[in-house]
This record gives structure tokens, sequence and C-alpha cells, in this order.
């Protein structure tokens, strides 16, 4: 790509009318505007009012008086999103309470409309014959005490083996426990029910005593799900998903889906990307706690910004995100210059997904001013983003260039890698300066072809073509470049890039080092005398329980 030597300049200036980059041969491009940038959402986030008197009292029902007592003495129902509300007074509405019951236990709406019809099942599988709203409200309490003392105030009948009628309830195996051990009515329904749920377990998915207590450790929310709910949740992951034993037990969150809303999941959802969704589910089973609704939503905020499903099947994690979370992010992504030109990329999601990661670790480079971070690099495991910090290789693999000139000139990706390779530092360049360079030459009328031969321009420094676009025009340099023109307008697009592609390079004596600029003359060779404090991330609680401890020290996400 570059000339050897000053003795080139002279056959440079008289051949400019044969001059081509080895790309001109490709096909034409069509002109066409450029799809950088995420493409802007018509969806707009709603800006919810807190409940208040007024509209719980015309929404519910009851008298305003009644719910602004209830929202002083209980506040945080303020913080209850109304279609979330809507969807827990349904189920109550259901289950036969009405509004002049809610009202005496208002914090019942604060729970969510699946906790409230489960925990109305088990209370009517273990016996209770009438589940008023204030049992239903103090739950928690009542299966924690005896059988003796709910017998005593008359919530079980007397006569009622609560043991034998919970284990009549799994109607797949037999239970392999001898009944006289849960005879005790001095044991908590609590108790029964687990030593039910553990042989239920022991016997359907050959649960161990190990992974019996990570179960209750991680996931402890599961017993309080109804005996009926998981079993019917485990028939539809083994038959209809083909789920084994043994994945059930390593994905043991399972039990705590709701088998009515993977149904939905499967028969509204039936593929993206033409991809089976019961295939979706099994590679990635945390998909499956998310509500059909939710999915459906955040499938149709990506698709809003121009991202396709392919997108998705390259990152399903993000199907796991709430739809809200997703379209706050992928409105920050437009916040952000370096997010902002992956956008058209096909990993992009990943920036989502990963996006509060990404951005502490951008910050982070920011101060070890590296300038080349890759999507790979911002979203990749902690060990290999430590490496990458502390190598001290200010470059990339060049990816994220070739899928970004891939789209907005129309390329093939392994065609433009050829030619970029041509240039010996083209990794060290960042992408958004290649997106910013095609857009400065695209403001200054050059066409998409023009550029494509003349692809290595987009790896030098504005500022430089800008000198060197004017240097063009005074005589002095048309007469010491001997131009077989009169004048500077009568060169073509393309021999006027080639021109400042040399006048760049006769500079560094043709050896590559234009593209630096007088702040990156070096890139950095060494970080470790140089790294600055980066904030440690830290432990969090699994949307599904709590984080086990690990048997292994991992080392910290950056």
């Amino acid at each position: 790509m570059l000339r050897n030597g000053q003795h080139q300049a002279q056959l440079l200036a008289r051949s400019l009318g044969q001059l081509s980059r080895g790309a001109a041969t490709a096909k034409k491009v069509t002109s066409k505007e450029e799809k950088s940038k995420l493409k802007s959402s018509p969806i707009e986030m709603p800006i919810e009012e807190a409940l208040n008197a007024s509209y719980l009292s015309k929404t519910l029902g009851s008298n305003y008086r009644a719910w602004s007592a209830a929202l002083e003495k209980h506040p945080e129902l303020k913080t209850v999103k109304r279609k979330d509300l809507l969807n827990s007074y349904d189920a109550l509405k259901s289950l036969q309470y009405s509004v002049d019951d809610i009202i005496t236990k208002p914090m019942i709406i604060y729970y969510g409309a699946t906790t409230l019809s489960n925990r109305h099942s088990v209370l009517l599988e273990c016996g209770f014959h009438n589940v008023t709203i204030q049992t239903l409200a103090k739950y928690v309490t009542v299966v924690n005490k005896p059988i003796d003392i709910l017998k005593a105030h008359g919530f079980i009948p007397f006569d009622l083996k609560v043991p034998e009628r919970l284990a009549s309830l799994f109607t797949d195996i037999q239970l392999p426990l001898a009944m006289q051990e849960l005879e005790s009515e001095s044991l908590t329904l609590k108790t029964i029910r687990q030593s039910l749920l553990n042989a239920y377990l022991r016997e359907r998915l050959q649960m161990d005593d190990g992974d019996l207590q990570k179960l209750w450790r991680v996931y402890s929310r599961v017993r309080h799900k109804s005996f009926r709910s998981v079993q019917d949740t485990v028939e539809l992951l083994t038959k209809e998903l083909k789920f084994s034993a043994e994945r059930l037990r390593k994905n043991s969150f399972l039990l705590h889906a709701d088998a009515d809303n993977v149904r939905r999941i499967l028969q509204e959802i039936p593929t993206i990307d033409s991809q089976d969704i019961r295939d979706i589910g099994y590679r990635r089973p945390k998909i499956l706690m998310s509500t059909c609704d939710s999915l459906k939503q955040t499938l149709q905020n990506v698709r809003s910004f121009g991202i396709t499903e392919g997108a998705v099947m390259r990152c399903l994690e993000v199907l796991t995100l709430g739809p809200d979370t997703v379209l706050e992010r992928l409105r920050d992504l437009q916040e952000i210059e370096e997010f902002q030109v992956l956008g058209t990329n096909p990993r992009v999601l990943r920036l989502v997904h990963y996006q509060n990661k990404a951005r502490l670790r951008l910050d982070y480079l920011t101060q070890l001013k590296v300038r080349c971070a890759s999507l790979h690099i911002l979203s990749c495991g902690s060990e290999a983003f430590a490496k990458f910090a502390r190598d001290g290789s200010d470059r990339t693999k060049g990816r994220d260039i070739v899928v970004y000139l891939g789209n907005v000139l129309s390329k093939d990706e392994q065609v433009l890698r050829n030619l970029l390779s041509r240039h010996p530092n083209w990794c060290h360049i960042p992408l958004l300066h290649v997106k910013q360079c095609l857009e400065y030459l695209k403001s200054k009328k050059f066409k998409l072809t023009e550029i494509f031969d003349n692809i290595h321009l987009l790896l030098y420094p504005i500022k430089r073509i800008e000198e060197k676009l004017l240097l063009l025009q005074s005589p002095e340099i048309q007469e010491e470049l001997q131009l077989p023109v009169s004048d500077v307008h009568d060169l073509s697009n393309n021999e006027i890039l080639t021109l400042i592609l040399y006048l760049i390079e006769s500079e560094f004596h043709f050896t590559g080092d234009g593209i630096w600029t007088e702040q990156h003359t070096h890139h950095v060779e060494n970080f470790n005398n140089l790294l600055p404090d980066f904030p440690e991330s830290l432990n969090k609680v699994y949307k599904y329980g709590v984080k086990p401890p690990a048997e292994k020290q991992i080392a910290q996400h950056l």
C-alpha cells in the first residue's frame, strides 16, 4: 500500500489515472444512507405517577378516604407499578376476594399475582377449608405454625391427617417415605411440606443430599410452591422440552417456573429467528423464568431499534432482563459514542446485557488512555479483560471495524479485512475514529465507492486529512507534484484521496506511522505501573435466589 521512497513521487503523479487501491475491482456500491446508528425507537416509556388514593378508588373501588388511610399507613404501596397492581387485583378477584376484603389488608396487593395464587393453592392443599384474606396475608406466619395450633384455631379440621393428604397430591410416583415420621402434630406445615417435597425430588429427579441442600440454600422460594404446580412444571419440562433429570438438577431454579407461563411461551413465541423456542429454552433455561408478556415486549423493543432476531440469538441472555431494562439500555447505547458505533454489530445485544460492566470498563480503559476497546473486551469474562488491561496492547483484532464497514459499504467482511491488513497498524485504530473519519469524508462529498477504493485513509487523523486537502489547492504543491492537470479540481475524487494519503505518508517515510496523532505517538507498552484503581463489582443476589459460594476462587468482574 505504502510507497518505499521519495523517488516514487514522480511516478505517482504521472500515473494518477491508473491509481487504484486493489479494491476498485469490487462490485459498485449503491449510494445509501449510513446505517451505523441504532434506529430510533418509536416506543416511549410512560412515566408513571405513584399510586394515589384517587386512582385506587376509581380503578379498584371502595372510597377515597379508605385508600388514603391505607397509603398513609403503608407508603411502600405507592411504589407498586400499576400493571402489577391490576394483575394482583385480578388474581385476588379470581380467588373470590372483594375490594372490601382487600381494603382490610391493603398490603396484600403488594405481592405479585403469581405469588398470591400459589400461596392460596398451598393453603388449600394443606387442608384449609376457608382461606380468608387475613390468612392469606399472614401466609408466612401460618406455614411456620405447628399443625396442632392451626387445628386449635380452626384453620384445619381436627380429623385431617395433613401429611397423608399432602402425600396423596403426588400422583406420578409413590413417595418412599414412612408417614409415621411426620405424624407428630408439633411439626410445622413448612417442615412437613419440605420433607415431602424432598422425598418427591429424590425419587423423581434423583436428587441427593447435596442437591437438596443447595436447592434450599439458593432457591428457597421453591418450598412455597404448591405440590401440584411443582409436578406440573417437572412433567412439562421433561416431556415437552426434553429436560433430563440431570439437567433439571443442574438448573433447579426451574422448579419455581410457572408451567402455565411456559405453555404460553411455547404457544405464543414458537420461534425466534426460525429457531424452535423449545431448543432455545433448553439452551438457556433462565429464559423460561421470564413471563411470556415480558419476552414478547423485549423482542418488540429490540426490533424497534432495528436489531434483528439473529442478534438476539447471539445473546439469548438479554431475554432474561426485564423489557423496561432492555428498552432503557438500548436508549443508553445512543448516548455513548463508543457504544453507538456498534449499533449494527450482530453482537450489540451483549452491550445491553453487560451494559453496567461495559460502562465501568470503558471508563477504566479511558483512564489508561486505551482507545481500542472492542465489543468483545467490553463484555468478555473478567480474566480476559484483566489480561488485556495488563498486557498493555492498545489494539483489537479488527473484528468490529470490518463488521461496521461491511454494513456501511455493503462489502464482504473478508475482502475488507484483506485490504485493511495491508496497513501494519490498522488494528491500533479505534472503531469510533474510523466512523468519524468516514463521516468527515462523506461530508466533503466523497462517495462510498471512492472511500472504499482508498479505504486506508479511514485510519488517519482527520486533522491531517483536512490539512492535505487544503494543501492540494495551493499552486506550490501542484507544481511540486508535477500534476498532469492545471487545476486540482480537474482531478477525480479518487485521485484526490490517493494524493492525500501519499502526502501524509511522505512525511513519515512511508512507514505507516502517519496514523498516529501527537497525543498517541506511541501506544502504551506496559500498564503495570500505570493501573488506576478499578471499582470491584459487588456480590449480588441472584434473581432466583442467593448466590452460592464458589468452590474455586474466581476473579471478580472488573
